[in-house]
Order: structure tokens, then C-alpha cells, then sequence
């Protein structure tokens, strides 16, 4: 079971004060999403919270239908709802997809910071995984149930600044999501003239949070003070950019932007005014330019895609000294790296090592790996990386 863990700077604010606990007098259903018993009603009117509709099965169960802003999609349903009691006791909550069967053991939370995974016992998967029983209790609180825990566009944006706290890191805004969100990075500055650069992308696919968790830690690790840190801070540059589907992470869409499309699918074409502010950012940097590329996502296992396993365009095969390197301090948790993955996909790790030969991996997390085995690996693979690019600097 994934353990209970905290996720920073969280997002209800005053949402959470907007929904009655008195009891209704009848069973109503209300326009929009939500639905309401004697006994409990069912919403997503929060940040990244998502359900196509609902639908009452009796007093003390509420069914909700998922599904995708787009088709065709990858099969990532994601869903978050809240359940406010009028009555404390047990209730069922009923997932109906229609695309794409269950993918994600759902999570329960009171606080919407604060997160537990539901007991396998309480879950109960019908119909090859397209219809799904949760059985839940609830008490005097609203009780938050998602796909994954709820990481944020106010998540995001408070993990950046307090990053950009730092007298060596800058913030700005690099450009806009479809909707107007900003497209935020921060940055170090290397003592050296004509520093190389390693840049480090994430949540361009919303639901994906494991890697999101895993970027923050490693990027923490990079911009620490330990004298690790310090000396790599002085030969590279640091580019962070840790949201780049902001409009998606906001409706709780399962893979795409606002633009119907799936972002790590048009590094090369760069059609959507998120991949283009990217794209911006790496034009803009100075001779000799990006030297490391790392984008953050989640898949069923953990997984790094990579270039071809033959060669990463270094001399020294950077990718598997990392990787070796990583493996020997952490055997326990084990990696497994696929080369030559989606070569014929315009996705990013392929555009940056065709277009300037440098090593560019995609950084999976699995979808229920601990969080705590997700966080100590990347803060162990973010020091093997300065290690490793130090030695051969």
C-alpha cells in the first residue's frame, strides 16, 4: 500500500466552504456536476478535480461516469471527486468508464493535502475494469477521492517560488497555456563564462504525479546547499520548467492541453503555445547551449526511455554510467532502462537528442511505486548526475 504522504502547498482554499452539510429534504440531482442524497452529495467543483457526470443509484450511492477530454487518448482516466456527508455512515461511489477501464488505485484524502491509498478490499473492479465499486465511510468532513494525489497549478506555482526564494534562482514567466495560465521556470546562473546547460521538463501529461513528486526532489537535490551542489552550480546551468500543461492539470484531463492534444507528441511540429514557450527557452540559450535533458513522467513501472542503448551522444555513455551508478546505491529499488523508445514519435527526448546530440531521457515514475522509494531515487540519481557530468566536465 502507498504510504501516507503530504503533498506541499495544496489547493481547496475556499472551495471546501461552498458546499452545504445540511440534509436536503428529498433526493435531488443538481445541474452541473454534482449529486446529492439524504445522505451525501458528490462534486467536482475544485482544481483538477474531474467526472463527466453523475447519477444516483440509491440514498447511499452515487455513480459517475468518466471520461476523456479527447479521443482517441492514451488510457490515463483520470478522476477526482469530493464527497460532502449530510449523514456520517457508508456510501458507495461507483467509477463508470466509458473509454478506457481503471487504471489507478484511488486515493482518499480529508484535508486534499494529506493522502492514503484505499484499501484493496474496499475496491471492487467489474466488467474487465470499466465499472468500479468504492466502498467508503465517511464522518463529519468532506472526504476527497483521485486517481492519484492532487498536485496543483497552485501546487506548482508555490514549489517554484520557494525554490525562487534562493538568491541564486530566478523566476519568470516563459510564456502562456491556451487559457492564459503562465508557463513558469527558474533558473541558476553558472559562475563559469559559457556554462552548458541541463534542462528539466514535467507534468506535460496531467494525471502524471508520481513524476511531478520526483521532479521536485530532484531538482531540491540540484539546487541544495551541499558542496556537491554548489560545485555543479558553478560549471552548469539549471532550467526548470515543472508544469508545462498547466490548462490540462486544471480540468483534471487525462493526457492533453486545452488545444486537444497530447504536448509530448508535438516536440518537433511545436503547434501549441506551451511547447512553443519550451521550445523559446532552449533557442535562447547561449553557445554551447543544453548539455543534459530530463523530462519528468509516470507509466505503469519505473522506467527510463532513452536513446538507443548503443550510444547517447557522449563519449563515456553518460545515460548508463547514471544509471549504473544509481542502481549500485539503491540496488533495492531497481531501474530499468528501455533504448529506442517511440523513435518515430515527435516526443521531446527524441527532437532534443536529433536535434543537438546530446543525451535526452525520459524520467518514468510507476504509477504506485511509494512515494518514499520515488523520492529517495531521485535524490540519489540527482547527486550520481552532478557526480558523473563533474568528473567529465
Amino acid at each position: 500500500m502507498i504510504r501516507t504522504l503530504t503533498v506541499l502547498a495544496l489547493f481547496l482554499g475556499a472551495a471546501c466552504t461552498q458546499i452545504p452539510t445540511e440534509a436536503p429534504s428529498a433526493v435531488e440531482v443538481l445541474e452541473g456536476d454534482v449529486c446529492q442524497t439524504q445522505v451525501f452529495r458528490v462534486d467536482a467543483d475544485f482544481s483538477a478535480a474531474n467526472m463527466a457526470s453523475c447519477s444516483i443509484l440509491d440514498e447511499r450511492g452515487i455513480e459517475i461516469l468518466l471520461q476523456p477530454e479527447d479521443t482517441p487518448i492514451n488510457p490515463s482516466p483520470w478522476y477526482a471527486v469530493r464527497l460532502t456527508p449530510n449523514q456520517p455512515g457508508k456510501v458507495r461511489l461507483v467509477l463508470r468508464y466509458e473509454e478506457h477501464p481503471h487504471r489507478y488505485k484511488p486515493k482518499v484524502s480529508l484535508d486534499g493535502a494529506t493522502w492514503t491509498r484505499l484499501p484493496d478490499d474496499r475496491v471492487d473492479v467489474k466488467a474487465e475494469g470499466y465499472r468500479v465499486t468504492l466502498d467508503l465511510d465517511l464522518d463529519t468532513q468532506p472526504l476527497f477521492v483521485s486517481a492519484q494525489e492532487l498536485y496543483t497549478n497552485a501546487a506548482h506555482d508555490a514549489w517554484t517560488r520557494a525554490q525562487a526564494e534562493k538568491p541564486f534562482v530566478t523566476m519568470s514567466e516563459v510564456g502562456l497555456s491556451i487559457e492564459g495560465r503562465p508557463i513558469s521556470m527558474i533558473r541558476t546562473e553558472a559562475a563559469v563564462d559559457a556554462p552548458k546547460t541541463v534542462m528539466i521538463t514535467g507534468r506535460q501529461h496531467p494525471p502524471e504525479i508520481p513524476g511531478a513528486l520526483a521532479l521536485d526532489r530532484f531538482a531540491e537535490e540540484v539546487l541544495s546547499d551541499t558542496d556537491l551542489a554548489k560545485s555543479f552550480r558553478n560549471e552548469f546551468d539549471v532550467v526548470i520548467i515543472p508544469n508545462i500543461n498547466p490548462d490540462g492539470v486544471e480540468h483534471g484531463h487525462w493526457r492533453h492541453n486545452k488545444g486537444g492534444l497530447d504536448l509530448n507528441r508535438d516536440w518537433g511540429p511545436f503547434t501549441q503555445p506551451e511547447t512553443q514557450a519550451v521550445k523559446s527557452v532552449i533557442d535562447g540559450l547561449e553557445s554551447p547551449g543544453l548539455a543534459l535533458f530530463l523530462d519528468f513522467h509516470s507509466t505503469s513501472k519505473n522506467v527510463y526511455y532513452t536513446q538507443p542503448l548503443e550510444s547517447d551522444g557522449t563519449e563515456y555513455d553518460f545515460t548508463q554510467s547514471w544509471l549504473d551508478r544509481g542502481q549500485a546505491r539503491l540496488p533495492e529499488y531497481g531501474f530499468e532502462r528501455q533504448g529506442s523508445h517511440n523513435l518515430a514519435l515527435p516526443t521531446s527526448k527524441t527532437y532534443i537528442f536529433e536535434t543537438y546530440g546530446i543525451p535526452a531521457i525520459t524520467y518514468e515514475v510507476g504509477d504506485e511505486t511509494d512515494r518514499t522509494e520515488a523520492i529517495e531515487t531521485a535524490r540519489v540519481l540527482a547527486q550520481e548526475m552532478m557526480r558523473l557530468m563533474l568528473e567529465h566536465e
